[in-house]
């Protein structure tokens, strides 16, 4: 009898799923009658560093993919590039780190990722997706720069999970409930092997995930500030409106006000505003984020503009 027949027979009862080991393709979408023209190419990448703080840990595995898609259709054709690499942080990696990925001191002593490698990778991508970008980013441009320059996605934010109603936005859950897979996480490599092929899966309206993505990729966001927001209004803000405070100290965040990022109806926004926090003309700052500063503390432009009052 084979594994097969035995999972089977064990999934026949009704009283058990049988989980596969994921294994990545080298192909998830046939290049028939495809335009070579209309493909472009995804970096799919994942980090894993000593800790939380970006301007003092490092990183110490990196692993990307980089994948032919098709924007007009979201579909992924042909993996074009792997890389995986461990790089020497210059001081012992914490053990929390060790015990959640399993890397030790001794795995990267002497490494060092391959630059020219990387740089040439960063150059082919027209868009960068991490799972946690907010997180990656900041690691990623402070050891490349050149990350800066390019547009950048967030599966863990502008994928539409919610409204898949998948329970969970973690990587290892959604390769489960999504694809029926388990793998071992919190490597680089192949966390973003997964993550590509989740970005293959169906979601709302039979459209790939990818396709989902790039559509929220693709909006303007904003930041908008709440200054000279009455104080008494300082619950509301918080805790029914998802304003968070800033006291103005941090050079990222030099206004001192209530803001809220991530707004994509801007004039509903406002309107909000006006009518129930200010109650009165008023100006407050809105930054405007594409896809090349979002996930950082830098903005396309900033500047002031009316609430709405009626």
């Amino acid at each position: 009898m084979t594994p097969e027949d035995l999972v089977q027979q064990l999934e026949a009862t009704g009283d058990y799923k049988v989980l596969r080991r994921f294994e990545p393709l080298d192909c998830y979408a046939p290049l028939d009658d495809v335009d070579p023209q209309q493909l472009r190419i995804a970096m799919v990448i994942d980090t894993e560093t000593t800790g939380f703080e970006k301007d003092r840990d490092k990183i110490i595995d990196l692993g990307y993919v980089l994948a032919e898609f098709n924007p007009k259709t979201g579909l992924i054709h042909r993996i074009v590039e792997r890389y995986s690499g461990f790089e020497d942080p210059g001081f012992p990696i914490p053990p929390e780190i060790t015990d959640i990925t399993g890397i030790q001191d001794a795995d990267v002593a002497g490494q060092a990722l391959d630059d020219a490698r990387v740089e040439a990778a960063i150059g082919r991508a027209a868009i960068v997706i991490a799972h946690n970008a907010s997180f990656d980013r900041g690691f990623l441009e402070r050891r490349f720069p050149s990350f800066a320059n390019k547009w950048w996605a967030c599966s863990l934010r502008e994928a539409p999970w919610s409204e898949m109603n998948t329970g969970s936005s973690k990587l290892e859950w959604l390769a489960y409930k999504l694809g029926g897979v388990f793998y071992g996480a919190h490597r680089a490599l192949i966390d973003a092997e997964v993550l590509l092929f989740l970005l293959t899966q169906a979601g709302p309206n039979g459209r790939t995930i990818l396709s989902h993505i790039l559509e929220s990729s693709g909006r303007r966001t904003y930041c908008v500030w709440a200054e000279g927001a009455p104080f008494e209004m300082k619950d509301i803000l918080k805790k029914d409106k998802g304003y968070a405070w800033s006291d103005g100290a941090s050079p990222e965040k030099p206004i001192k006000a209530w803001y809220k990022a991530g707004v994509i109806d801007l004039e509903a926004e406002l309107r909000m505003l006006g009518t129930e926090i200010y109650g009165r003309s008023a100006r407050v700052t809105v930054d405007t984020l594409t896809g090349r500063e979002r996930y950082t503390d830098r903005y396309q432009a900033r500047q002031k503009m009316e609430v709405v009052t009626s």
